[in-house]
């Protein structure tokens, strides 16, 4: 039994394990891959902050506003950078990377032309209703965009206020506003493969650290609960669920049919008349002792437990003939053993005991073993008590069982 329920929870350790681990190299992988894009963000809006000092500087330069448009597209060449609008502050577009939009107002742009989500955040610009959106103030504002927006977009939309001073303007001195859109695609992009590098170069530390911690938890404090979880706290026998499944387990082994099994219960008889007698302390002291003396009567491989209060259970390796005299030999040296307690007293204790061989009438599970059990328990009782019954013993041409 110890050593299935030690491989099951070894089996559950070595999962908790591999998932701590997973986990932890997660967690890395992730802080650091967030790190690595705002980063890669600044490193973005950097560059977008020295594309945009070049380009100002030509809008007031009182040069063509075909060579500004000449400098945009030349600019909108480089791969980082989607497009490049000038904008005056009616939001009409004065010069742009894309020849198709200019003299078009913002209002006008969908995602038709090229831009992407661009104009509706432009549209915001000018909007009554909002305060200038995101490009309020006198400083470039910058907006991330995409699918993470927290933590980093696919686009950048930087907005830079500038003063005009270009020829073919009808007034001298009037602001616009430069937009330049920078994809961050490739960015996040290598963010995600470093990411993911992280992850497999921490996926193997962490799962030796945790696996050494496993093991320590194996070595120092798997026996002991193992022992808890297994052992009834009053006798020291296979507490019920221990004994239900380590005996269904033996009962399922390979070959089971060539080796014969006996399942016996066993109760003390007139228990309750012990504990009013002699008090529950002593009940308790005829637990303990007698669950020694049934370990003792068995062989190291039967396996026995307690089902509850004063009954007990054998799983016994032996035929039905073998098994009887066994517990009828254990009957017997119960009765004629002069009990002693601690504090003096001497209670008289016999057995009643019902088994019944697996394969018998056709039963072969644990529960129907258990069932037959105890019908033949309940007929020891009813026939005075201190014996053995063995139903098919008894009535050689069969027995059933009848519901109460």
């Amino acid at each position: 039994m110890k050593g299935l329920l030690r491989e099951r929870v070894n089996r559950s350790l070595f999962g908790l394990a591999l998932a701590a681990a997973a986990l932890g190299s997660t967690v890395l992988a992730s802080v650091s891959g967030v790190l690595v894009l705002q980063a890669t963000l600044q490193d973005a809006e950097k560059h977008a902050s020295a594309l945009e000092r070049d380009l100002s500087g030509s809008l007031t330069s009182f040069q063509p506003i075909y060579e500004v448009q000449r400098q945009l597209q030349m600019a909108a060449s480089s791969r980082e950078l989607r497009s490049a609008l000038l904008l005056d502050r009616k939001g009409r577009v004065l010069a742009a990377s894309d020849n198709a939009v200019v003299g078009r107002n913002v209002r006008q742009l969908t995602s038709a032309d090229g831009l992407g989500d661009l104009p509706q955040h432009l549209q915001l610009c000018f909007s009554a209703r909002v305060s200038r959106g995101f490009c309020q103030g006198q400083r470039a504002t910058s907006l991330v965009d995409g699918p993470f927006p927290l933590i980093g977009g696919d686009h950048m939309i930087r907005v830079l206020p500038t003063p005009l001073a270009l020829e073919g303007l009808p007034a001298f001195g009037q602001e616009g506003l430069l937009v330049i859109e920078m994809d961050l695609q490739p960015l996040v992009g290598q963010a995600a493969r470093l990411t993911g590098l992280v992850f497999l170069a921490g996926l193997l530390p962490l799962f030796l650290t945790a696996g050494a911690l496993v093991l320590v938890v194996r070595r120092q404090v798997l026996p002991e609960l193992l022992s808890l979880a297994q052992t009834d706290s009053l006798s020291g026998v296979l507490n019920r669920r221990a004994f239900l499944e380590a005996a269904s387990q033996r009962l399922a082994l390979p070959g089971v049919g060539e080796q014969a099994w006996v399942v016996a219960l066993i109760d003390i008889d007139h228990f309750k008349t012990i504990n009013d007698t002699y008090g529950h302390a002593a009940g308790d002291e005829v637990i303990r002792r007698m669950a020694d003396y049934l370990h003792s009567a068995v062989r190291r491989g039967d396996l026995v437990g307690r089902l509850g209060g004063d009954e007990f259970a054998l799983l016994v390796g032996a035929s039905a003939s073998q098994a009887y005299d066994l517990l009828d030999r254990l009957r017997q040296r119960v009765a004629s053993h002069r009990w002693t307690l601690a504090d003096g007293r001497e209670p008289q204790l016999s057995l009643s005991i019902g088994m019944v061989e697996c394969g018998s009438g056709g039963r072969r599970q644990l529960g129907e073993l258990l069932q037959a059990a105890d019908a033949a328990l309940y007929v020891a009782k009813d026939q005075g008590r201190n014996q053995v019954m063995d139903l098919e013993r008894s009535h050689p041409k069969g027995w059933t069982m009848q519901p109460a």
